[in-house]
């Protein structure tokens, strides 16, 4: 028994965005075990600097390594663009982000060749979306807007009230008048936003959701290096720096968890 199989793959996000990532990986990969960081007490990470997210990073995936995790997941969009690179120098493990898989989903889609992001502030100035687009295919249009609002809409767990389709519009009407064909939910927050985005871009504009993308992308890496682990006990652990009964409705909505699992980590203890 190949016992690399046995051990986890560690998650992490700046706060519940990242569970969307999650949920699709226990549709596809029901035996793994997971071990999932939600960083709510600094969130949100698309306001911050890539020094500030660097640094964050490889602390959450120094913690995730003593779980003794097998592969990482940057559950985040922010965190992926400022510092998938560097992790990725860092530490011996395989680590995998959500732009590459949520990009080629999104080349392979567009007929119109006029691709739309939405994302948090830091992914949309970096320009990690246009980027890669524009290196695997170059003559796709790229039209992109931040969002800043829907982080603590989806946090909130306000995923369809009235309020979250109003904020939607405002943020959505730019994209629609260009006319896109392909939305790139460029956050893993806004997942949870599906049926309110959409409702409001209509039939016509597929969505690419990064979740669905990655975990497929997470399948295949662990199949080809032979640490798939397709049956056997499976746990889940559940670590947030915020407060976790503030997380734990909106995490009961998403995953229908055992909210025992949910553990307070001190920042502290991550320094």
């Amino acid at each position: 028994m190949n016992a690399i199989k046995e051990q986890p793959i560690g998650f992490f996000d700046s706060g519940l965005g990242g569970l969307s990532v999650v949920s699709e990986v226990r549709k596809l990969l029901p035996r793994e075990s997971i071990e999932y960081f939600a960083d709510n007490q600094r969130q949100p990470y698309g306001e911050k600097s890539q020094d500030e997210l660097i640094y964050y990073t490889l602390q959450i995936i120094n913690f995730l390594m003593k779980k003794k995790i097998k592969i990482c997941v940057i559950a985040c969009n922010t965190a992926t663009a400022a510092s998938l690179k560097r992790a990725r120098e860092y530490f011996p493990i395989p680590i995998i982000g959500v732009i590459r898989p949520a990009v080629k989903d999104a080349i392979k889609k567009t007929s119109k060749k006029r691709i739309g992001v939405i994302a948090t502030e830091f992914t949309t100035k970096n320009g990690a979306y246009p980027e890669e687009i524009k290196r695997i295919a170059p003559e796709i249009k790229v039209f992109s807007n931040f969002c800043p609002e829907f982080v603590s809409i989806v946090e909130a767990g306000k995923f369809t009230a009235p309020e979250t389709y109003e904020v939607a519009q405002k943020y959505l009407k730019p994209l629609k008048d260009e006319k896109i064909d392909t939305l790139i939910l460029g956050c893993t927050h806004y997942s949870f936003l599906k049926k309110v985005i959409s409702d409001i871009m209509g039939p016509r504009v597929l969505l690419v959701d990064p979740s669905v993308s990655t975990s497929l992308n997470l399948k295949e890496i662990l199949t080809k290096k032979g640490i798939l682990q397709k049956e056997g006990k499976y746990e889940e652990n559940y670590y947030t720096t915020g407060l976790p009964e503030k997380v734990e409705k909106t995490v009961k909505i998403i995953l229908n968890n055992d909210l025992s699992k949910i553990k307070k980590i001190r920042l502290e203890r991550l320094y």
